[in-house]
């Protein structure tokens, strides 16, 4: 009996195990350069730039329902994450209206902070909530952005320390929301865990 051969889902070379082949590895840009300045906000650890690869593995991952390449976009996002040194911390994510989660069928942030919290074994929960049926950020600036976020997340559960997991940063509006309200319902510290950042 042949054993199945192992090739990596972006160009198809045989690799060692599961994931991305290390031709691959070496195209996604792991130290990205940023400045986000977001009022109560104790770290922002953002794993590589949305851009070329990373790009492609997230846009798969988000719109067309490649979820197991959620897999290696998490594995990315933990290099940067055991860096420091987690204890009590509660992983978390950004939360989708309830409408736009069942017309996609699953909120990608969610499937990142669930495989990031297994890993490191942290509880996950869903610290907010989102009320609103925003519009879409994409083609929004960034007053426009905050102006659209304000007041559309509650919060849930308020843990001391959380770890707020998404895919992508641009102007930081979405985490600048809700380290906001989480602050404000008296969680004491706000980290953000970011795949990718658009700003290179």
């Amino acid at each position: 009996m042949k054993l199945r051969e192992i090739s990596c889902p972006l160009c198809g070379r045989i690799t060692e195990e599961y994931g991305l082949c290390e031709e691959c590895i070496k195209l996604i840009n792991k130290d990205p350069h940023y400045y986000y300045d977001i009022d109560g906000l104790d770290d922002l650890i953002v794993a590589s730039t949305y851009s070329g690869l990373m790009r492609r593995l997230i846009i798969d991952f988000k719109f067309k329902g490649k979820l197991s390449y959620g897999e290696i976009i998490s594995e990315i996002m933990l290099e940067k994450i055991l860096e420091k040194k987690l204890k009590d911390q509660v992983i978390s994510f950004v939360p989708m209206h309830r409408k736009k989660e069942r017309e996609r069928g699953y909120n990608q942030s969610e499937i990142l902070a669930r495989k990031i919290a297994k890993s490191l074994d942290l509880d996950c929960i869903d610290v907010f909530q989102k009320i609103v049926d925003t519009k879409f950020q994409v083609a929004l600036k960034k007053m426009e952005r905050e102006e659209n976020l304000k007041d559309a997340f509650v919060v849930k559960s308020t843990p001391e320390e959380i770890i707020i997991v998404d895919d992508v940063i641009t102007t930081g509006a979405t985490i600048a929301e809700l380290t906001k309200i989480a602050k404000m319902s008296g969680i004491k510290k706000v980290t953000a865990l970011i795949a990718a950042t658009e700003i290179a």
